[in-house]
């Protein structure tokens, strides 16, 4: 997972697509890069010491006339210095900001709680007790509440730089807005885990014996399944995730938003049932794909490198009938997220790795202030030609 970022957008038109340093799909799309959009917060603000230390993969949202901003910020305090080993004073929780213009943010701070809420966690085994970050929205226009799918860690760097980063096993958790309505969003949160007897509660988890997924599960979008006929099809789920699962980025299926199950426990069979892998690390891909706009520049093969794709953010176009994933890239090389990728489909149970393209990297940001790490996209519309692209980057190369 990405780390210690900037965030920044990008005015994206679709289809369309610029140059990266680290190529790793099929072509490169044009795009308008437009700058930071938000920063940590300086010493003195209010929220210092919640996200002063890094911000990183934003998921943006509008409601009527406001944009929201989910995003993790990394935890701080004055005293601070490199080799600290109070990892609880460092974490990175789920934040929210909201803006009328896209230009001027309110900072809501801290929405999802981990270690601090119950000193009791550790013993109680909460999987979000080291980390309750990275966190994907979905309204339910049934129910009229809103839902956050977002990653648990029960581990965290110890020390240096990277003190209190989520650190392996991730997992899946659940929470719930406390208000009902559109305007849910804005307010507190219910953790479902923090139910008596759900303290280890996931959406889903790792397979035994083989079964996909072995590593380690990060939530993703929830989208309602375009082949779902109705309450009476027993074919198809209502609900897909795109979730990352590993080194891939999986199709995860349920029929009820709120399902959970015990990590310790039987698998819940009415729960999330993880597919297989749908898009996995990109290899040399020959020859090409037809119907890409001769706007977009191909990628020579001998610069697609090997790179596993996570953090998948969904898109509909109802125009072209296309649905794309965009996501960012670990380049094991490099060792770092270092750029973003848009998939494509008009199947959305099945993906090509042929049809990609690189979106954002080093050689596409404004003035080239990023040329390190970059991560995370998260989409949406502005208008009928205007895809709207936030992502997190880092000033400088650093990874």
């Amino acid at each position: 997972m990405s780390n210690f970022r900037f965030l920044l957008f990008v005015w994206a038109l679709m289809p369309g697509v610029s140059f990266g340093q680290h190529a790793v799909a099929t072509y490169r799309m044009p795009i308008d890069d437009w700058g930071i959009l938000i920063s940590p917060s300086e010493p003195g603000e209010r929220y210092y010491e919640s996200d002063g230390r890094g911000m990183r993969e934003p998921n943006i949202y509008k409601v009527g006339d406001t944009y929201y901003l989910f995003y993790d910020g990394a935890a701080t305090h004055e005293g601070h210095q490199p080799g600290d080993t109070d990892a609880e004073n460092h974490l990175w929780r789920t934040h929210l900001a909201k803006s009328k213009d896209l230009k001027n943010w309110e900072r809501l701070g801290p929405k999802l709680k981990c270690v601090d809420d119950d000193p009791q966690g550790a013993e109680k085994g909460y999987k979000d007790f080291w980390s309750a970050s990275s966190a994907w929205l979905y309204y339910d226009r049934d129910t009229k509440y809103w839902y956050a799918y977002y990653l648990g860690a029960d581990g965290a760097a110890p020390v240096g730089d990277d003190v209190g980063t989520p650190a392996v096993y991730y997992s899946s958790c659940l929470a719930k807005a406390e208000t009902k309505g559109p305007k849910g969003i804005e307010g507190e949160w219910k953790q479902i885990n923090r139910e008596p007897g759900k303290e280890k509660s996931v959406l889903f988890y790792k397979g035994t014996n083989g079964t996909f997924p072995q590593g380690i599960t990060v939530p993703g979008p929830v989208i309602v399944n375009p082949k779902w006929q109705g309450k009476k099809d027993t074919a198809n789920l209502k609900y897909m995730m795109f979730a990352t699962c590993g080194a891939n980025i999986a199709i995860v299926r349920s029929n009820d938003l709120e399902a959970v199950q015990d990590w310790d426990g039987d698998p819940n069979p009415q729960g999330w049932r993880v597919d297989k892998p749908i898009l996995g690390p990109l290899i040399e891909i020959p020859g090409g794909f037809a119907g890409v706009p001769a706007s977009w520049e191909r990628i020579p093969n001998d610069r697609q490198n090997k790179t596993a794709p996570e953090n998948a953010n969904y898109y509909f176009d109802p125009v072209s009938g296309y649905h794309f994933l965009f996501t960012n890239q670990f380049n094991q090389s490099y060792n770092a997220t270092d750029c973003n990728v848009v998939y494509w489909t008009k199947d959305v149970d099945h993906w090509d790795d042929r049809n990609s393209a690189v979106v954002v990297d080093a050689k596409c940001t404004k003035d080239g202030w990023a040329t390190g790490a970059i991560g995370f996209p998260s989409v949406l519309r502005v208008d009928d030609e205007t895809l709207l692209l936030v992502y997190d980057a880092i000033k400088g190369n650093s990874i």
